[in-house]
């Protein structure tokens, strides 16, 4: 079994502020891996190496005993599950020393048995996480028999029909940019695992710069229910926004890497200023608009209203986006606007004016609402937040 230095380092520290003495961890070779006393480390313990190959209870080391690598002091195995996996040594006196043997010895390997479950766990979690990307990875209708043992080995039933939700950071890029800012990214996503691995039967998947959460088929009042938990979760301690997105099939589906492409789709829809859930099934324009370039729209916007600048685009984006919210209706609008009715429809006779279109035609709304869309996807939504 391995011990981290880290860890050891961390344990004898703690160790020797309780008892003030010199405390040395040693690892299953007898080397010295962590120790109060930096100078011996990576020396290997002639003492700690007896301990091992004898598999001696303890083993004082006396004045007489001591050479260059090898000091005078306690010294007793490790013992995890019946294996010695070091030596703890505390340098001093018998009469120092004796007093705490046992008490260390226990101390040493309740923290190393501690640690060494913790790495078990997180290896495990990379073996589970590797066969998920393997998983979501494929395509087709299906699964070869050996795969699926696998997966029934780690606990996974791929044969099972199932839903995908998908979970981004809303400021992702931005607190990725600085350490403090990955640190908090960690944060947020350890709080998020956490609160998933509480749920029965969620499969989770770290996949940055996103999280996928793989679970038995449900309704999607019930998915929805669990977005809110998270986003609520995440705003509440930390103060940030996650954008969710969420398959179409309610019945669920085996067919991991289409309910995943469905989520993803969904999630990248969500824009800052608009929805923080949005099911697959709730798509339109947004299936195809990340195809678009950003030029592209560019073009479209500069073609449809030229001449005008960036506030005057805010407004009227503003207008069109309200307009297809109150389904054109001009007195839901006025209220919505804090303006007059007339005022209304001066600006929207305006609009067709500059652009030669009416909105309130079908060919209108149609090009009106790709307009919008491509606003939003250029600039987040926030343009319309400041106009309002």
């Amino acid at each position: 079994m391995y011990i981290s230095q880290i860890v050891a380092q961390t344990i004898v520290d703690e160790i020797g502020r309780e008892i003030r003495e010199h405390v040395n961890l040693m690892d299953s070779q007898g080397y010295i891996i962590a120790s109060t006393d930096p100078a011996r480390i990576g020396v290997l313990h002639e003492g700690a190496k007896r301990i091992i190959r004898e598999k001696l209870q303890e083993l004082y080391i006396t004045s007489e005993m001591e050479t260059e690598t090898t000091r005078k002091g306690i010294n007793l195995p490790i013992t995890i599950r019946g294996e010695i996996v070091g030596v703890v040594g505390i340098t001093g006196e018998k009469e120092q020393v004796a007093g705490y043997g046992n008490i260390v010895r226990r101390m040493t390997e309740i923290m190393v048995g501690d640690s060494m479950a913790k790495d078990r766990h997180r290896y495990d979690r990379r073996v589970r996480y590797r066969f998920m990307e393997e998983w979501i990875g494929k395509t087709g209708a299906v699964y070869d028999r050996n795969f699926v043992e696998r997966g029934k080995r780690l606990g996974i039933d791929i044969e099972r029909a199932r839903r995908a939700l998908i979970i981004h950071f809303e400021r992702y890029q931005e607190l990725s940019d600085t350490q403090e800012g990955q640190r908090r990214l960690e944060e947020m996503e350890a709080s998020i695992r956490h609160f998933v691995e509480k749920e029965k039967d969620i499969l989770y998947l770290r996949e940055p710069p996103k999280q996928i959460c793989l679970m038995r088929a449900c309704a999607d009042a019930r998915l929805r229910e669990l977005a809110e938990q998270m986003i609520c979760l995440i705003r509440g301690k930390y103060g940030e926004t996650i954008l969710i997105g969420i398959d179409s099939e309610e019945a669920g589906c085996t067919q991991i890497s289409q309910i995943c492409e469905e989520a993803e789709k969904a999630a990248e829809s969500c824009r800052r200023g608009e929805r923080e859930i949005v099911f697959y099934k709730e798509l339109s324009i947004e299936l195809f608009i990340g195809e678009i370039s950003e030029e592209t729209m560019k073009r479209y916007l500069g073609k449809l209203l030229p001449g005008i600048d960036d506030k005057e685009l805010d407004t009227y984006m503003m207008i069109v986006s309200v307009y297809f919210e109150k389904e054109g209706s001009i007195t839901q609008m006025a209220e919505t606007l804090f303006m007059h009715k007339n005022t209304i429809q001066y600006k929207l006779k305006k609009l067709e004016t500059i652009s030669g279109v009416d909105i309130r035609t079908p060919r209108g709304g149609a090009v009106y609402y790709m307009a919008l869309s491509f606003y939003k996807r250029l600039y987040g939504g926030a343009a319309l937040i400041r106009s309002s």
